[in-house]
């Protein structure tokens, strides 16, 4: 339990650095500058009880300390999200453990590099790999599949081709293909679908960002996986 319960501890600051890593490089900065995390309404510095995870925004009521303004609560909830899964996949093994909080950052970054900027880094899919350990029994596709991997990754190029996918949709989809398979991959495409639906409905956008799903239904299969 205390392996657990470290390893929720650990994913969670971490959840908080990953998302604020997405924030600055996407708006063309770096992680490390400026050295403190401010507001993005006011910009006033945080003080350090503002910086903890979860209960700094339960703290300030879901609004700045300073100018009032209402804090996103998209930070907060991957923080709970993360902290979840991290509970539901770690073991009292530490190599695994390991595995996990690398894999739950990689999925938040690639999610909140969407949610904010609508890109996706392919280099930020080398986390991912430890998806190779994690998923009990995986081996690799025998030549009938990979014939079919590539008709369907073919497929998705035509859909970026006529804009109905992004190219980093197809790119983080070839990357489910090559490690749950046809049929996982599959089901979790359809998941995040149904996730997306009730957005598309209620905002009505044009361009509703598909990463976060994916990436919300590639942790749920994962954690079904390795139930």
């Amino acid at each position: 339990m205390f392996a657990k319960l470290f390893t929720v501890f650990i994913t969670i600051c971490l959840a908080s650095f990953t998302n604020l890593c997405a924030y600055r490089l996407g708006k063309g900065d770096v992680p490390w500058s400026p050295p403190r995390s401010y507001c993005p309404h006011c910009h006033h510095p945080l003080y350090w009880w503002q910086l903890i995870p979860i209960s700094g925004f339960i703290v300030q009521g879901g609004h700045c300390h300073f100018c009032h303004y209402q804090i996103s609560t998209y930070d907060t909830v991957c923080e709970l999200a993360c902290g979840l899964f991290a509970y539901m996949l770690a073991t009292p093994a530490l190599f695994h453990s390991f595995l996990v909080i690398i894999t739950i950052q990689a999925l938040l970054f690639i999610c909140s590099c969407d949610y904010y900027y609508q890109c996706l880094y392919p280099l930020s899919l080398i986390g991912l790999l430890p998806l190779f350990l994690i998923i009990p029994s995986w081996s690799l596709p025998d030549l009938a599949t990979w014939i079919i991997i590539m008709m369907v990754l073919i497929a998705l190029a035509i859909m970026v081709r006529l804009h109905w996918l992004g190219s980093g949709d197809v790119i983080f989809i070839a990357a489910l293909l090559f490690t749950f398979g046809l049929e996982d991959t599959a089901v979790i495409i359809l998941c995040a679908c149904l996730i997306t639906l009730p957005f598309f409905y209620f905002h009505r956008q044009a361009h509703l960002p598909f990463l976060p799903a994916l990436c919300l239904a590639t942790i749920i299969g994962l954690t079904i996986t390795c139930s």
